[in-house]
């Protein structure tokens, strides 16, 4: 397996790929705000290739479209945007027979359910549990035990609208519907994942691609650039296409305060992960 190459910047590979999968946090936010370099970088991309921001966010695009535009984060800047609550959104619509769910996760997610003709209900009457996120951002995990142990003991299917486990909101740690589901399987219980690192989410972005532009979609033209080893590169090698890997982003504490040489880092992780190129910051 060949090393990561180091990217001085995006500029020296970009002519190769026409179509750019963004992860958003992590890469160009950090939850607060953006970062500078990263809106300089895909600005320089937009002006001749497609940008496809793909996030983990267990809302409807047009949702976190909403976030992003609080952020200064305009339109301009991508083509697309295309997030694991519009896959669930998908399947719940569908392909899902049941019609009760139990929503567990905050009420600001309440936008993934509208219009699907579904029926939130009380964990007593569910079909079926759909986890958003823990119910507050300082939630610890142990708080959700009870209620797992009551979905567990009904047998209930859950479906996870973000496989993430955590995200960094400043400088502060928040659990993910993802750490959720995974204490679930722990007690045996099952669980539908959708979106990165699942290759059906790529699967479905492709499909949405080709209706849009109505042509077929060349992976090898295809460049996924995130800060996750767990989702967004590990997706990409699902996939199989290139990936550029933003080390600076969640992976940041793993090399930074420990005072590791990042290459050295990028490598010995480039064992379990295909990594193709790395960067600390999406840089031009």
């Amino acid at each position: 397996m060949n090393n990561p190459i180091f990217l001085s910047g995006l500029n020296k590979i970009y002519s190769k790929f026409d179509i750019f999968f963004v992860d958003l946090w992590g890469v160009v936010h950090n939850g607060i705000e953006c970062y500078s370099n990263s809106l300089k970088a895909l600005k320089n991309i937009e002006k001749r290739k497609k940008i496809i921001l793909i996030s983990n966010a267990p809302r409807p695009s047009h949702s976190v479209q909403k976030f992003l535009n609080k952020i200064n984060f305009k339109k301009k800047f991508y083509n697309l945007l295309i997030t694991s609550g519009d896959l669930t959104r998908f399947y719940l619509k569908n392909f899902s027979k049941n019609k009760c769910f139990y929503h567990l996760g905050p009420d600001r997610d309440k936008s993934l359910f509208i219009n699907l003709g579904l029926k939130k209900t009380s964990l007593n009457n569910a079909n079926f549990v759909v986890c958003t996120g823990v119910n507050n951002n300082k939630d610890s995990l142990s708080k959700y035990v009870p209620i797992l142990k009551k979905i567990k003991k009904r047998n209930l299917k859950m479906i996870c609208a973000n496989p993430d486990l955590i995200v960094y909101r400043g400088d502060r740690t928040e659990y993910c519907a993802g750490s959720i589901a995974k204490l679930y399987e722990k007690m045996g219980g099952k669980v539908k994942y959708f979106g990165k690192p699942y290759k059906y989410f790529y699967e479905y972005i492709c499909s949405v691609l080709k209706k849009k532009y109505r042509k077929n979609i060349n992976k090898n033209k295809i460049l996924v650039i995130g800060d996750n080893l767990n989702t967004d590169i590990f997706g990409a090698n699902n996939f199989k296409v290139k990936n550029l890997f933003i080390a600076g982003g969640i992976h940041k504490s793993e090399w930074n305060k420990k005072n590791t040489n990042l290459a050295n880092f990028v490598i010995k992780k480039n064992k379990d992960f295909k990594i193709n190129y790395f960067q600390n910051e999406l840089v031009w």
